[in-house]
């Protein structure tokens, strides 16, 4: 996808359809977060919320009736200052993405922290999920430190990327207002898998 903006101070002159949702926990060391919630890549948003138990979380979400990608900045230029500041001030990093792939459903794990990575790919496989670790001269490998989730105290950060297959399956009702309250037990199983991982990693 090609970003209409390089930057979120570009990004933020022409639109006024998004929002910012965070919430930091003081006593938490980890965070899980999206630059491309709501409309944007839809289902991302929702699998946020579901690690606010324990993490802080950062969503940036689309709120337009349509054309949210004009809304999408990628990884390495998303410089949101809030987000930014979150980020750094916590030890690791978690990010959701989506990709377009309507028939497969697949997840594709990246980031600078590898080990973690790939432990969550194969818990993820364990309770029955397609998924693989990024290629390393894949346009998924996110491990470019100017990656928003690589800018951790610790530079250690996971980035997820989930087929709109995949993302679909979460939930009985894929649109804006049924997602919130439709999910079902693929999302709830998918969700304890990337857990059991992320909230036991040193």
């Amino acid at each position: 996808m090609n970003d209409m903006y390089n930057h979120f101070h570009a990004l933020k002159a022409a639109e006024s359809e998004y929002r910012i949702v965070c919430r930091e926990k003081q006593e938490a060391d980890r965070i899980v977060f999206s630059p491309h919630g709501g409309g944007i890549e839809p289902g991302v948003s929702e699998l946020v919320h579901a690690f606010s138990d324990r993490c802080s979380i950062y969503l940036f979400e689309g709120m337009k009736k349509r054309n949210n990608h004009f809304l999408h900045l990628t990884s390495t230029r998303f410089d949101e200052p809030v987000a930014l500041r979150m980020v750094k001030r916590h030890d690791a990093a978690l990010a959701f993405h989506g990709y377009r792939d309507r028939t497969k459903m697949h997840t594709i794990a990246g980031g600078s922290d590898i080990a973690g990575a790939k432990a969550i790919v194969e818990s993820l496989r364990e309770a029955g999920f397609s998924a693989e670790l990024a290629a390393e001269n894949g346009r998924f490998k996110g491990a470019h430190p100017a990656n928003i989730v690589n800018q951790s105290k610790k530079a250690l950060g996971i980035q997820l990327e989930l087929s709109t297959a995949q993302r679909r399956a979460f939930f009985d009702h894929f649109t804006f207002g049924g997602r919130r309250f439709s999910k079902n037990d693929c999302f709830f199983r998918y969700v304890e898998a990337v857990k059991r991982v992320f909230y036991c990693e040193d």
